[in-house]
């Protein structure tokens, strides 16, 4: 499909979805989600198969191709009721919004921030990362988050609109190191999101078994600005709610060698990511090729010399 086919699809789709899911209540909002999640699943064949392909590669020895498919069709529509309840978030109170996500572990993020370095708040795709910004605005916190822009700059606006509604501050990826270092040094708290592929500098580190490029943006900007770097999730819960879970600072001691110290963390990072999907594999974006980008020997090389340097 060309850009110009995807654009024009988005401009008609996404605008009256997002007019009416502002009007839905939240049992509602997640019942539309579910239902354009089975349809995507139907007649996406392209990310089906995407995510086909990484659920076999993720646990192809451990999982039937029955619970894969089914694990697919879930991602599907995890993805899509995550979609539909981010417009339905603008017109809920603050005391529905504490209802549907409440917080644990505050207390590792204001022990994060005491140190006056800013914090790097690290979170994935996966449950509701978008509500979780909001509650995290709610409980006092000046958040910024690193986002990839649209392609159709329409799109951008509208879905930048809908945060900013939230009060969190978006930086755009293409220009975000100069503002991300000036929120760390207002003593600020930076969220990004380094579970998907790259195609820019990158770190080859081990991701469910296999070398996966992944970007060193938190790693950088932790080691240059002293600023922790806090891991931090919302999965779903059975019941619809979701939990925002805080856990303390990654810790790591430095090398000296700033190229080793920055594999280490990436690779530090990446392993918590994988634990959480691991606990909720339905949950996670699997529909992007998160191992397309493949290392030449020279950088598998120098990946696996930096690592073992930290027994990872």
């Amino acid at each position: 499909m060309s850009r110009f086919v995807k654009d024009l699809a988005g401009r008609l789709f996404i605008p009256p979805l997002a007019a009416v899911a502002v009007r839905l209540k939240w049992s509602s909002a997640s019942r539309l989600g579910n239902a354009l999640g089975d349809l995507a699943y139907t007649f996406s064949r392209r990310y089906r198969k995407q995510a086909v392909e990484n659920l076999i590669m993720a646990y192809g020895a451990e999982w039937t191709p029955d619970r894969i498919r089914s694990i697919a069709r879930q991602v599907f529509k995890n993805f899509t009721r995550a979609g539909i309840e981010f417009f339905a978030i603008q017109k809920m109170s603050d005391e529905e919004l504490r209802r549907v996500m409440p917080l644990r572990g505050m207390e590792h993020l204001d022990a994060a921030i005491a140190k006056g370095n800013g914090t790097i708040f690290l979170t994935g795709h996966l449950g509701n990362w978008e509500l979780l910004a909001r509650r995290l605005v709610m409980e006092g916190y000046k958040l910024n988050v690193i986002a990839r822009d649209s392609d159709d700059p329409a799109m951008t606006g509208l879905f930048n609109s809908v945060r900013g509604s939230g009060g969190y501050v978006v930086l755009p990826r293409r220009n975000a190191v100069g503002p991300a270092l000036r929120c760390l040094r207002r003593n600020e708290v930076l969220g990004i999101l380094p579970d998907q592929n790259t195609l820019g500098p990158c770190v080859f580190v081990e991701f469910f078994g296999r070398l996966a490029a992944t970007a060193m943006g938190p790693a950088m900007f932790s080691i240059r600005t002293g600023a922790p770097v806090v891991p931090g999730f919302a999965p779903r819960m059975p019941d619809g709610s979701y939990e925002g879970v805080i856990y303390p600072a990654m810790e790591l001691q430095p090398t000296g060698d700033r190229d080793t110290d920055v594999a280490a963390l990436v690779q530090a990072y990446t392993t918590v990511i994988e634990q959480e999907v691991r606990k909720h594999p339905d949950q996670w974006l699997w529909l992007h090729g998160r191992w397309r980008r493949r290392p030449t020997p020279a950088q598998e090389r120098s990946s696996e010399l930096m690592l073992s340097q930290y027994n990872v």
